[in-house]
């Protein structure tokens, strides 16, 4: 990967909530991060999953991020939240954005624009080599910014109905953003919380995602996230990344004899017995992910594309 700025924004996406958006942007970036590279996380969601639940940032509410959508209010995000990790934190602030996209032909506010900009200003100050974007559900104005201002979208999805359906909605946003302009690709689709020994169900979701995803270009990833309960609750409420849960639950185990000797104190119980094989899964996307991006910058250097 040789370029920089925002020709490395990937934008995480689904129009159904609970579908792993949050979960793979707190997980990539902080694998990317601990490679040593330096990665920007945008929580655009009011409900702050990544950056309240999945980091354990207490941030401004998206007031930051809500004001640079309106007014191109220069970004400030917080920084070192994990070495090489900063983020702009999401909230309710950005419900406001809806508002304002309703009466933008009145005010002449672009959303799109105002966010490029203040975007493109904080990478060409901080150079940071990736950009993750975690989107609401339901936020469709403030969807459509993101889309026409991300380089890369990846669609994860469950296995049911209403998740495809989400995936549906999707793509149709991200053929209209791409008729309307926006550079944006489709890097692909991957399966969240599924069973991998459920190989003809995942080989079935996938054809699906083919058929709502005709003419995208864009094959579903093959690493996909498996279902673990155990380890969802502990990522969440301890505010981990899965390579700082693996480390963890070794210290945990290494206490064990010690805890079954005395009462344990409340919220210091793991209960993820071994997270490594969810954390394989986020390492194995985020090669994928790096990899995609990779051959699509050389594909456009060879076309001459910028």
């Amino acid at each position: 990967m040789t370029t920089s700025g925002t020709s490395r924004t990937l934008l995480v996406a689904n129009q159904k909530g609970g579908v792993g958006k949050s979960s793979i942007v707190s997980a990539v970036a902080g694998m990317v991060a601990a490679a040593g590279r330096r990665v920007l996380v945008v929580d655009a969601d009011q409900q702050a999953n990544v950056s309240s639940s999945d980091l354990g940032v207490e941030g401004d509410g998206g007031r930051g991020l809500s004001m640079a959508l309106q007014f191109a209010q220069e970004l400030e995000p917080i920084r070192n939240v994990r070495p090489n990790m900063d983020v702009i934190p999401g909230g309710p602030a950005l419900a406001v954005v809806a508002s304002v996209a309703a009466t933008a032909g009145q005010t002449g506010i672009d959303l799109r624009a105002n966010f490029d900009q203040t975007l493109n200003s904080l990478c060409a100050t901080e150079g940071y080599e990736l950009i993750l974007i975690d989107s609401g559900p339901g936020d469709a104005p403030l969807l459509d910014a993101l889309l026409g201002t991300a380089r890369y979208l990846i669609v994860p999805t469950r296995d049911d109905d209403a998740s495809l359906s989400g995936v549906e909605l999707l793509a149709l946003r991200y053929l209209r953003a791409r008729q309307a302009g926006s550079v944006i690709e489709l890097l692909g689709v991957v399966l969240f919380d599924t069973n991998p020994r459920a190989t003809a169900r995942n080989r079935d979701v996938f054809e699906q995602v083919n058929d709502l995803l005709e003419g995208s270009g864009a094959d579903p990833f093959e690493a996909f996230i498996r279902s673990d309960r155990a380890a969802a609750v502990d990522l969440r409420t301890r505010h981990l990344t899965p390579l700082e849960l693996v480390e963890a639950a070794e210290s945990d185990q290494k206490s064990r004899l010690q805890r079954l000797r005395q009462k344990s104190k409340p919220g210091e119980r793991l209960w993820s017995r071994d997270p490594s094989g969810l954390a394989s899964d986020y390492q194995a996307l985020t090669r994928e992910i790096l990899t995609r991006v990779t051959r699509a910058e050389r594909q456009r250097v060879e076309g001459g594309v910028a």
